[in-house]
C-alpha cells in the first residue's frame, strides 16, 4: 500500500507539463492523420484543426483528459482502466465534434454508416479504441511522460508556455473568425467592416476549403 501511494505521488504532472502532452498530442495527431490519407488516397491533404498552428485538438484533448483522469489508476484492474477510458474517450470525441459543428459549421467525421453510433459523431468501434488506448497509455505513455519531463527541464519554460498559450489562443479566434466569415460569404452577405475585408481577404473560400479538407459543411 505504502508502494503504491509512493508511485502515485510520484506520478503526477504540473500545468506546464500538461501542455507540453497537448502540444506533443496534437502535433503526433496531424502526423498520423496525414500519413493515414497519404496511405489511403495516394495524397498529402491538411488535417489540422486551426488556420495556423498545426494540431490536431481532438488527439491533444484526449491525451490531456486521458492522462488527467488515468494518472491515479495505474495499479487498477485493465477492465476497469478500459471501461473509463472507453468513457472518457467517447464523450471527448461527442464533444470535440459538437462543438466543431457549432462554431465551425462542419464536422471532420462521420460515423453515421458504422453500427451503434451516435448522431454519426461516436460509435462503438472507435469507442472500443479509446479503450485500448487507455491501456496502452495508462502502461506505457504516462510512464514515458514521467521519465521525460523527469529527465529534462527546458530554460524558461514558463516564457515558452505562456508565448505558445498566448498564440494558441489568437490561432483559436483567427480560425473561428474565418470560419465564421466564410458562412457568411455563403450566405451572401458582403463585408462590412475591416475585420471581415481581411479574413476575405487572407482565408477565402478556396485557402479554408484546402485548410480543412476533411470537413463537410452541416446544413
Amino acid at each position: 500500500m505504502q508502494k503504491k501511494a509512493q508511485f502515485e505521488k510520484k506520478v503526477s504532472f504540473n500545468f506546464y507539463q500538461y501542455i507540453w502532452i497537448f502540444i506533443a498530442a496534437g502535433l503526433l495527431g496531424y502526423l498520423v492523420e496525414t500519413l493515414w490519407c497519404l496511405i489511403k488516397n495516394g495524397y498529402i491533404e491538411s488535417r489540422k484543426s486551426l488556420v495556423l498552428g498545426h494540431l490536431s485538438l481532438a488527439y491533444s484533448i484526449g491525451a490531456v483528459l486521458l492522462t488527467l483522469v488515468l494518472v491515479r489508476f495505474q495499479n487498477s484492474k485493465p477492465v476497469k482502466i478500459f471501461l473509463i477510458s472507453f468513457v472518457t474517450g467517447t464523450v471527448t470525441e461527442y464533444i470535440c465534434s459538437l462543438g466543431q459543428e457549432i462554431i465551425f459549421g462542419s464536422v471532420a467525421w462521420d460515423y453515421s454508416d458504422l453500427p451503434l453510433n451516435i448522431n454519426g459523431r461516436v460509435c462503438l468501434l472507435y469507442s472500443l479504441f479509446w479503450g485500448v488506448l487507455g491501456l496502452a497509455w495508462v502502461k506505457l505513455l504516462i510512464p514515458l511522460f514521467n521519465k521525460i519531463f523527469t529527465a529534462f527541464k527546458l530554460p524558461h519554460e514558463n516564457i515558452l508556455i505562456w508565448a505558445f498559450i498566448a498564440f494558441f489562443v489568437f490561432d483559436c479566434a483567427l480560425s473561428a473568425g474565418a470560419a465564421l466569415r466564410m458562412n457568411d460569404r455563403q450566405s451572401g452577405n458582403a463585408a462590412d467592416n475591416i475585420v471581415e475585408e481581411f479574413l476575405d481577404s487572407a482565408y477565402p473560400d478556396e485557402k479554408m476549403r484546402e485548410i480543412y479538407a476533411n470537413s463537410e459543411s452541416v446544413d
